[in-house]
Order: C-alpha cells, then sequence, then structure tokens
C-alpha cells in the first residue's frame, strides 16, 4: 500500500515539473516574441521603426482588438497620403507580436479562422469619398461578398463569414455618383466635365478644352441600388477649336452593358446660337425616323435608337434641323 503512494506522489511530482517547465518554457517564449506593449504610443512606434527611420512619424488612425480573437488591427497614415495596416498577436500576457505588415495598397482584406467560424477584415481608401460598395475579392458560399463604404476617407469593416475564401480578383467599386464613378474608373479622366448624360440609355459624354484643343469621351455606365459603376469607355476624341467653326458630326458607339448605342456627337456654329437639333431620316422625301438633343457648349449627342434603319439603305437623307431657345427655327444642315 506504501509503495502503491508512494508511486502516486512521484508521478504527480513528475506531471507537476513537467506543467512547471512547460509554462517556463511558455514564458520564456512569450517574454521573447511578444514584445511590444498594447498602447497606442507604442504600437506607433514600432510602426515608425518598421517603415524606417526616413519615413516621417505615421499617424495612427486607429488600434483595436478584434472581438472573440487575440488579433489586433491598427491601420495607420504614412508618406502623407498612404493607407498601411498591422495585424498583430496578442499573447498570453498581453503583449503584441507582429503578425502581417501591409502597405502599398488602397485596399486590403484578411480572413482570420475563429473557433465561431471566420471573421473577414476589410481595410480600405474610400477615394474622393465617393465609393458607396466594394464588390470585395472575398467569396462566401460561392458569392463575392459586397460592402457598404461610408462617406469618409478611410475604412474598417469586420464579417463574421461561414464560408469565406479569399480569391485572386480585384474589388470592384460602385459609386455615389456618376462624376465619382468617371474619376474612379481612370485618372486620366479626372478634370473632365459631364456634358451629357443619358439615363435611359446609361450612357454619357464628358469633355475638355485647353489650347483651343476639343477632347471628348463617350462612356457606358451601370445604375442600381449598390451605386454606379462604368462599364465602358471610349478612346478619346479631339477637335481643333481655332477659327470659325461649322458644322459637322460623327458617328460613335459605346457599350453600356449588356448592350452597345450608337450616337450622333456634332459641333454647330457658336454664331447661331443654337439651344436644340432636331434629326430627320427621310427616305424619297418621307421621314421615317426623327431624333432630337439640345446643345451644350456648341455641341449636340443624339442617341440612335434603331441604328439598323441609318445602315439599311445608302439613299438616306439626314436633315438636322437648328432652334434657338424660344424654340425658333433657325436653318437646316442637310448630309446624305
Amino acid at each position: 500500500m506504501k509503495q502503491g503512494v508512494t508511486t502516486l506522489k512521484r508521478l504527480f511530482i513528475i506531471m507537476s515539473l513537467t506543467s512547471l517547465l512547460a509554462l517556463g518554457s511558455y514564458s520564456i517564449y512569450e517574454y521573447t516574441h511578444y514584445t511590444l506593449k498594447n498602447s497606442e504610443r507604442a504600437i506607433t512606434g514600432f510602426i515608425h521603426e518598421h517603415l524606417g527611420s526616413k519615413q516621417e512619424e505615421p499617424l495612427l488612425l486607429e488600434a483595436f482588438q478584434i472581438e472573440d480573437t487575440n488579433r489586433v488591427v491598427a491601420t495607420f497614415e504614412y508618406d502623407q497620403d498612404k493607407l498601411g495596416a498591422a495585424i498583430f498577436i496578442k499573447g498570453l500576457y498581453g503583449k503584441l507580436k507582429l503578425e502581417k505588415f501591409l502597405l502599398d495598397n488602397t485596399y486590403y482584406s484578411e480572413v482570420i479562422p475563429t473557433k465561431e467560424g471566420a471573421i473577414t477584415l476589410f481595410i480600405g481608401e474610400n477615394l474622393q469619398t465617393s465609393v458607396k460598395t466594394i464588390e470585395t475579392d472575398i467569396v462566401n458560399q460561392g458569392v463575392r461578398v459586397k460592402i457598404a463604404i461610408p462617406p469618409q476617407k478611410y475604412f474598417t469593416h469586420i464579417s463574421k463569414l461561414e464560408d469565406a475564401v479569399k480569391i485572386n480578383a480585384d474589388p470592384n467599386y460602385m459609386y455615389r455618383n456618376l462624376k465619382g464613378a468617371i474619376v474612379g474608373s481612370a485618372s486620366e479622366l479626372e478634370g473632365m466635365e459631364l456634358m451629357f448624360v443619358d439615363e435611359s440609355n446609361q450612357s454619357f459624354l464628358i469633355y475638355s478644352e485647353k489650347n483651343a484643343v476639343l477632347k471628348t469621351v463617350l462612356g457606358g455606365y451601370q445604375q442600381n441600388d449598390d451605386g454606379f459603376m462604368i462599364t465602358g469607355v471610349e478612346e478619346p476624341n479631339f477637335y481643333s477649336m481655332n477659327g470659325e467653326k461649322s458644322f459637322c458630326y460623327e458617328e460613335k458607339k459605346v457599350s453600356a452593358h449588356p448592350v452597345e448605342h450608337t450616337y450622333f456627337h456634332g459641333l454647330v456654329p457658336p454664331s447661331d446660337k443654337v439651344q436644340k437639333v432636331v434629326l430627320e431620316v427621310e427616305r424619297k422625301e418621307k421621314v421615317i425616323y426623327k431624333f432630337s438633343s439640345m446643345v451644350v457648349a456648341d455641341q449636340f449627342l443624339i442617341h440612335i435608337s434603331l441604328p439598323e434603319i441609318l445602315e439599311s439603305d445608302d439613299n438616306l437623307v439626314k436633315k438636322f434641323h437648328f432652334y434657338d431657345k424660344e424654340g425658333n427655327y433657325i436653318r437646316t444642315e442637310m448630309k446624305s
């Protein structure tokens, strides 16, 4: 009996020593790997050191622990206007260890597994604060996840998803208004002004004029509850505005998902003070179709709803009737 008790005591001592050694080893690991204090000042200093001494001190935007996880997230602005993020693991004794350092992008996403399921972290910059919705690079149950974006410069969004998977795809941005969508789709379009918006056919024409050269771009867009998204932009056209301008027009096509639209874009002489252009298409002196457009900055844009009519007969005559702001007839330009 005494021998059995002695054996149990020895086993208990061995187990206790093993536990103490394991705890001691883990404590040493924590103290050597989890070294960062969980404070805004310490996190800012760590980020600054990580960026390099030549960088100015970053501006810490926020630092927080994700609920039900041991992850601490810090977002920051560096190099004056760039967005970065750092993800830390919080140790048993409250100090932090760096897990990921994210730089050089305007959008970041991470899937963080937990015992309760996946948590998805989204961090990004809302360009011109005009983004309304982002179709992300995260798929949940076979569908790309969309998130609503607040009208502020930077955002952080956390979602609890059961089946989140990150895919190799760029996020798609939907904007609060058409102008924001145009600028967001291509930086070279920034500074151009909206001239015509065809809401019925979701198309637009933008323009700019510099050094007597007119630049125009025709494009298509899609609008729904998520916002505006550009579906197609044609190559720009350039026109010299030097000297007296005579009447001219050209046919343009643009892809506005899911169809292609045909337009006549034209210029009228400024001296005529034209406010409206009415196009009549005739065959054998009989009007078979009529289109119209208001004039903006001496330009018009007419949507051709049945382009096949123009292509069906070489003997068609196009008559462009000009009207002033009171609706008075001015004159007619004819093109065959």
